[in-house]
């Protein structure tokens, strides 16, 4: 089948637009977060900065209200305890009273200071004739004649003008001699307020705005005026909670003809007098507009970077994919010239497989014969062994004695037609039978079988096992093939030992049988996991070929165990065959 070269290339280009609108996307989304955060973090910091500055600044318009009302009333007090009035009062007055009330006049800034006596006669007035006012009839001055105290009095001149008055009484000797009276000017500081741009007024105990920088709030009352509900304030004055721009909780806000500001209140310490200090919020909303257009213009900045960036490189993948289309043109030219090459290619591989399957067959047919070889090679050796001590016994005269030796060649003859129907093994499960087993007698069974070699190696064998069975599920004749290989084994190994010493225990656990082999010899080298694999052999050429303990251990994988090989702390190899246990009765664990 031709492939096809555009087709990588042709996903490849439906996925870029995929992906493009992803992280589109995604940048909006951020883009959108981060100007949500920035607004946030701004209002927050302005609204901050702005409340901090409209409470500095509602406490100096406090500090110098109450300043101003303070010097009047030390006036007042200081003026009722004059020597010099008091003369007055009692005597006949002289041009120097006049002279005393008008350097207080000039020293604290009073529009005028008038001295009365009890019954309400002027006795001496800073102010003009034409502009002199009759404070004798005034309730202020009946009021400072009953209290001790500086009496603070607003006269309504006209709806557009309020004056403010100090009256207190000059006694001696508990005797009322007069009034003094001094006229505020509080214009000054009003105009002061007018000419900056602070919206600020000042409200007395009756919430009437007495003094303000805007000539349309005063003389009016407050709490009507802030009352959105009152036909007087509707649209003008009115809480908004809902449409606050103050996380900060920098202060209540209000509106005043459409525009929001942030109120501060702060207390006067005269007779509760409150000044009031409207900043505009629309300070806090200029600033982080500009801060946000800021931000927007450098996200467009890099937006227009990403896009020339993208534009670039795709760019440089069309003229890539064009190089390529090229070259994949060329290619299928050079293809469709090897489609035909490669078709007798495959016949010929054809041919090739069919004559290796024929050589795996051959190899496999090698394998097996080694195996059989190996396999029946001990049974062999042993019938030689009992064959001769036969003869020796017959020699002997002994026929009881050698009738033993050949009912052991003849066990040995039917392991022989039992192993080549074990061999498979090696490839696949065995189909024999399992029973109850006793490892005990298959451990007997096969020192038996290998009694001879043993004896002729003067090898001196160490039993430990368990006085109770050890019952397992296996067949016996492979499990004693798999302990004869072991001690073969540990035989062969311990050829050049001077004093040869094999133990074989047993070992009864919770759940498994246990069965150790050791010998005395050098051990092995390299990894335990080496020694199973089919063919690997450490004996000299001709005295094995492998196979041996490949066998033993796919025999106790059959079984449903495993083998395993170690060498011993103090030298030698150990072989472990370990298997389910059917019941446990006695051992223990080592």
């Amino acid at each position: 089948m031709i492939h096809r070269p555009s087709d990588p290339f042709t996903a490849r280009l439906r996925r870029v637009p995929r992906a493009q609108v992803v992280l589109g996307a995604l940048a909006l989304v951020f883009s959108v977060v981060l100007l949500w955060a920035s607004w946030l973090v701004l209002t927050d910091r302005y609204m901050t900065a702005l409340g901090n500055r409209a409470s500095v600044r509602s406490t100096l318009y406090a500090n110098a209200i109450e300043s101003v009302l303070k010097t009047y009333t030390v006036a007042s007090a200081l003026l009722a305890q004059d020597r010099l009035l008091l003369s007055a009062l009692t005597g006949a007055p002289s041009e120097q009273t006049l002279l005393t009330l008008g350097g207080v006049q000039s020293t604290t800034g009073a529009l005028s200071i008038s001295l009365y006596t009890a019954t309400g006669t002027p006795v001496a007035d800073t102010q003009s004739i034409d502009r002199q006012i009759n404070h004798g009839v005034a309730p202020y001055f009946q009021l400072a004649l009953d209290q001790d105290v500086s009496v603070f009095a607003t006269v309504a001149v006209s709806d557009t003008e309020q004056r403010f008055f100090f009256a207190r009484r000059i006694q001696q000797s508990g005797t009322i001699l007069g009034v003094v009276v001094i006229e505020l000017d509080l214009a000054g500081l009003q105009d002061e307020w007018v000419s900056s741009a602070d919206q600020v007024f000042v409200t007395n105990a009756e919430d009437l705005i007495l003094l303000s920088s805007r000539a349309e709030w005063r003389y009016r009352s407050l709490s009507p005026f802030l009352d959105p509900l009152s036909a007087q304030g509707a649209g003008r004055f009115g809480l908004l909670p809902m449409l606050s721009l103050d996380p900060s909780n920098a202060g209540p806000q209000v509106a005043i003809d459409d525009e929001v500001f942030l109120r501060i209140d702060r207390e006067v310490d005269f007779r509760g007098w409150t000044v009031t200090y409207l900043a505009p919020i629309s300070e806090v909303r200029e600033r982080v507009t500009g801060v946000l257009a800021l931000e927007i213009m450098g996200m467009s900045l890099l937006v227009a970077l990403g896009l020339y960036v993208i534009s670039r490189r795709v760019a440089r993948r069309s003229l890539q994919l064009q190089r390529e289309s090229e070259e994949l043109r060329a290619l299928n030219v050079r293809l469709g010239s090897e489609i035909e090459e490669r078709l007798r290619i495959e016949q010929s591989l054809q041919e090739a497989e069919q004559s290796l399957e024929q050589s795996s067959r051959l190899a496999a047919l090698g394998q097996m014969s080694a195996a059989v070889s190996h396999e029946l090679n001990q049974p062999l050796a042993a019938m030689k062994t009992y064959l001769a001590g036969a003869q020796l016994l017959m020699k002997r005269n002994r026929p009881e004695e050698a009738m033993t030796s050949f009912q052991r060649i003849d066990d040995l003859i039917t392991r022989m037609a039992t192993i080549t129907g074990q061999l498979k093994t090696f490839a696949r499960k065995g189909t024999s039978e399992l029973g109850e087993v006793d490892v005990r007698t298959c451990v007997s069974a096969a020192l038996a079988i290998m009694a001879p070699q043993i004896g002729q190696s003067r090898i001196e064998i160490i039993r430990g096992m368990p006085d109770t069975p050890v019952m397992v599920r296996a067949d016996s004749m492979r499990l004693e093939q798999v302990l004869i290989n072991l001690l073969r084994n540990a035989a062969d190994a311990m050829r050049s030992v001077p004093e040869p010493v094999i133990t074989i225990e047993v070992f009864s656990g919770p759940n498994l049988a246990r069965i150790q082999v050791r010998d005395a010899g050098p051990g092995f080298q390299g990894t335990a996991a080496k020694l199973f694999e089919p063919f690997f052999t450490t004996k000299a050429p001709g005295e094995g070929v492998g196979l041996g303990l490949a066998i033993s251990a796919g025999i106790v994988r059959d079984l449903g165990g495993s083998l395993t090989a170690r060498n011993a702390v103090d030298g030698g190899a150990v072989f472990e065959v370990s298997l389910p246990l059917i019941r446990a009765a006695g051992g223990t664990e080592p």
